[in-house]
């Protein structure tokens, strides 16, 4: 058998890469196999390519790391791809929030719609999108995993660029299949509990539609009266629907986005409604620190250490690409919940929206699985989003100001918030602060 080649466009990661090493070494699935890491910062890429190499080595499993510099090169003919990126880091995602607070405009993570995830998608998706070009020149039959935010535009951006097999995954999508999680939700063992296949929606907002446990009873209730946060119980009954990753949730009701505390020319940090905290790009580059240093020192020791040793991260339960990978090598026909474009999956979604569902994958691919309508009322918030989705995806591709001016007009959260002068205002400002990191929209006109 071929050995398997992995490749990860920005494998200078320290959020992503030491728990995709680690899952890859626990495979059998991945013995013999290479893992190519592509970045475009040098020195990060060199202390995960040693990290990698030191683990491999002390756990005596056969994985090859490469390192290099060059997308290109590390796309030839391999199996499969991941690309996991962030264009300006945590300096721009910083002023996705900083930016609109001055405005008025206030988002928990800022990451996948509203202002700030209408921006990263201009900066991420023209990369993503590059790599499934690139993909389809050089390795037409490999598969292509995306763990980049905003998933869904990201997603509709590969599908409309590169005939090659493409989803989006995300960390959060993989808690309604984990039955521990679910029983804990509900209040009973997990050998008590069904899990469930009518899970979902779009990114980030997805709900599980049904849940029982196995003498046939509806679960539903139990969540309901356990519920602490007050958006799952809102979601209950108002959507009949169990949020999952529900801090998310709340970045698509504007009527969820309320401050607690006063803004006062700073926004990361400070506490909105029901115990969340804008987040803080602070922390964040503290975690980033706090994983380069172990990994830079775990490669200058050199072999002391074990895989059983290597910290774990906060995401490395939800990504779940080594197991994919592994369903595809070894043809499993497991379960997954992904992120595709909407052929007919949830009919009163529109067609351009890319929805998130559960699917079965074998040797074959993902295949998708259908789960009907959801609620009329949510379908109608989703909806929208999904079209200013569409927008923000066709701006970023071809550097298209009124596609940008319409999505950020149509976005709920701006809509609700801003008049359209002040829109524009905030879209001027934001398109200043991020100009080199958007080369499409230089000179463009309006």
């Amino acid at each position: 058998m071929t050995a398997v080649s992995v490749a990860v466009i920005g494998g200078g990661s320290s959020m992503f890469v030491p728990g995709l090493v680690r899952r890859m070494l626990e495979l059998d699935a991945f013995e013999d196999a290479e893992l190519r890491l592509m970045d475009i910062d040098i020195s990060r890429l060199e202390v995960m390519s040693d990290l990698a190499g030191e683990l491999a080595a002390a756990e005596g499993r056969k994985l090859s790391v490469v390192a290099t510099t060059s997308q290109r090169e590390a796309l030839q003919d391999v199996r499969f791809a991941i690309v996991a990126i962030s264009v300006g880091g945590m300096t721009a995602w910083e002023s996705d929030i900083e930016v609109p607070a001055k405005h008025g405009v206030f988002m928990h993570i800022a990451d996948s719609i509203g202002p700030g995830g209408i921006f990263r998608a201009l900066r991420n998706l023209p990369v993503v999108a590059s790599v499934a070009r690139d993909l389809a020149e050089v390795s037409p039959r490999a598969m292509l995993f995306n763990y980049t935010n905003p998933a869904s535009a990201n997603a509709m951006a590969m599908a409309e660029v590169s005939p090659v097999r493409s989803v989006s995954l995300c960390s959060c999508s993989p808690w309604p299949f984990q039955r521990a999680w679910l029983a804990d939700l509900i209040g009973v063992d997990p050998e008590d509990v069904v899990v469930p296949m009518r899970v979902g929606g779009i990114n980030h907002c997805t709900g599980i539609l049904s849940l029982q446990l196995r003498d046939g009873s509806d679960a539903m209730p139990l969540v309901r009266a356990r519920d602490t946060t007050n958006v799952v119980g809102w979601a209950i009954d108002t959507f009949g629907v169990i949020p999952y990753c529900w801090s998310h949730w709340t970045e698509f009701f504007p009527q969820l986005q309320r401050l607690e505390e006063r803004y006062e020319g700073r926004a990361q940090g400070l506490p909105m409604r029901y115990g969340r905290r804008i987040y803080n790009m602070d922390e964040q580059r503290a975690r980033m620190r706090g994983w380069e240093e172990v990994a830079a020192r775990w490669s200058s020791e050199g072999g002391s250490h074990r895989l059983a040793d290597l910290p774990h991260g906060p995401e490395d339960e939800g990504i779940v690409v080594a197991e994919v990978m592994q369903s595809v090598i070894q043809d499993r026909a497991e379960h997954y919940i992904v992120n595709v474009p909407n052929t007919g999956l949830v009919p009163n979604l529109p067609e351009p929206a890319v929805v998130e569902v559960p699917a079965v994958v074998n040797a074959e691919g993902v295949h998708p699985i259908g789960i009907g309508a959801l609620p009329t009322g949510l379908a109608a918030v989703l909806g929208r989003h999904a079209l200013v989705q569409r927008l923000t995806a066709d701006a970023a591709l071809h550097g298209d100001r009124s596609a940008l001016r319409q999505a950020m007009s149509a976005d709920p959260l701006l809509d609700a918030t801003l008049e359209p002068a002040q829109i524009e205002a905030l879209t001027a400002e934001m398109l200043e602060v991020n100009a080199p990191h958007l080369p499409l929209f230089a000179g463009a006109a309006e």
